[in-house]
């Protein structure tokens, strides 16, 4: 096992063990943002709806060789009562706030996470960088919908996973685990590359979980 698939079970296997794990990213979530951020080395990353702390955590301790500034939304009171403990001595590397107007307004944002049900996401679009990545979490039509509206320049692609959920999960384990969703707002030639690549992956995966299903 690699060290990032090796970092990314146990931090599932520590959230899942957590209060209100129930509704946390899947391991496949987590591993793909991470490899994400490895590859692409945002500077400023945003997730909104952090939750009980499964994918901020997991950035702030991933160990890229730089550090990202992360910072993260959450107005749930028990998630951020959850927060700090779950988080540990990483707490303090997390800048929280409690909604998108809230955010300083001289950050461009390089990678968003979406991890929630924010209603306001067209707010976000002055805080965006131009080669900005957005990865949404899960299904979230509604929100992907938006999103894609938003940028019509962008390039769009679902990663799924076709493993099933672990026994550590509270997830049904007869399930696929939980995939995002992947766009690029203005792609450049890298991004294009991965982009490009990632469609032919799925197609093969899409296949696969036809067969197995």
């Amino acid at each position: 096992m690699t060290p990032i698939k090796d970092f990314t079970k146990r931090q599932h296997r520590k959230f899942t063990q957590a209060e209100g794990s129930q509704y946390i990213a899947s391991e496949y979530a987590v591993l793909q943002i991470i490899k994400l951020i490895k590859k692409f080395q945002p500077k400023h990353i945003l997730e909104v709806g952090v939750g009980i702390g499964t994918i901020s955590d997991s950035i702030i301790k991933a160990g890229f060789g730089f550090q990202p500034i992360v910072y993260g939304i959450e107005n749930n009171r028990f998630c951020l009562d959850q927060i700090p403990g779950n988080l540990g001595d990483s707490y303090g590397e997390l800048r929280l706030f409690h909604g998108i107007h809230y955010l300083p307004r001289d950050i461009k944002f390089d990678l968003i996470v979406i991890d929630g049900k924010e209603e306001y996401l067209e707010n976000l679009k002055d805080s965006i960088s131009p080669r900005c990545i957005l990865i949404i979490e899960g299904d979230r039509k509604d929100q992907v919908e938006s999103l894609r509206f938003m940028f019509p320049k962008h390039k769009f692609a679902p990663m799924v996973s076709i493993k099933r959920n672990s026994k550590f999960s509270k997830k049904d384990p007869n399930e696929f685990q939980g995939g995002i969703k992947l766009i690029f707002i203005n792609p450049n030639l890298e991004q294009l590359a991965f982009w490009f690549k990632t469609k032919v992956i799925m197609k093969l995966k899409y296949f696969k979980r036809d067969y197995f299903s």
